[in-house]
């Protein structure tokens, strides 16, 4: 209320600042214009309503598929602070964020979509195990931040499941020993020492 005693027009802190359902619509349309409007406008809220937010992940994961889409770095980050809220809310996207990684997207979206599947292994991780190959050639990355995230996820992946990382472990192993930077090493150390469990 104001000081007249009519209604503030004020937002409530936790009301919703943007119409789901129009958006869900607007990730449906055909038309590249609209989708990148409502990857924009979840963008803008995944951080501070990301619950709300959850229900675009099927349409987001869609969207992945479309190569001609210019949006795929926002695309990328919703995904990824919607893995880190609800990891079992995206887990089901796992396949098609993995083939998202494998054809070598840039640096930044890659590194999104591994933080990703880093929320994931947390609480799915059998859905990443036939895809431990994929994620271990991000070892090899130049940038240490995607090193050091694939790093994490294949130490959960081998901890939790089956999964055959032989190959892998010993990659590791070399990272913990000799990467140059301080924060891979310390990942690559942890995720021996959950694959040697």
């Amino acid at each position: 209320m104001d000081r007249d005693g009519g209604e503030s027009v004020e937002q409530r802190p936790n009301s919703c600042s943007f119409d789901l359902p129009s958006v869900l619509v607007q990730l449906d349309d055909r038309t590249a214009t609209a989708q990148r409007e409502a990857v924009r406008t979840i963008r803008e809220n995944v951080e501070e309503q990301p619950r709300v937010c959850l229900p675009a992940v099927p349409k987001l994961r869609a969207l992945l598929a479309q190569p001609s889409l210019e949006c795929h770095d926002t695309v990328a980050y919703c995904l990824a602070e919607l893995a880190a809220e609800s990891p079992v809310d995206v887990a089901p996207s796992a396949d098609e964020i993995v083939t998202f990684v494998d054809d070598d997207p840039p640096a930044a979206v890659t590194a999104d979509l591994l933080r990703c599947l880093e929320s994931i292994a947390t609480a799915r991780p059998a859905a990443l195990v036939d895809h431990t190959e994929v994620i271990a050639t991000n070892l090899e990355s130049d940038d240490p931040g995607v090193r050091g995230v694939a790093a994490t996820t294949l130490g959960r992946v081998g901890l939790e499941t089956d999964a055959t990382l032989e190959g892998v472990y010993e990659r590791l192993a070399e990272l913990a020993a000799d990467d140059p930077n301080r924060e891979v090493r310390v990942r690559a150390r942890r995720a021996c020492e959950l694959i040697s469990r």
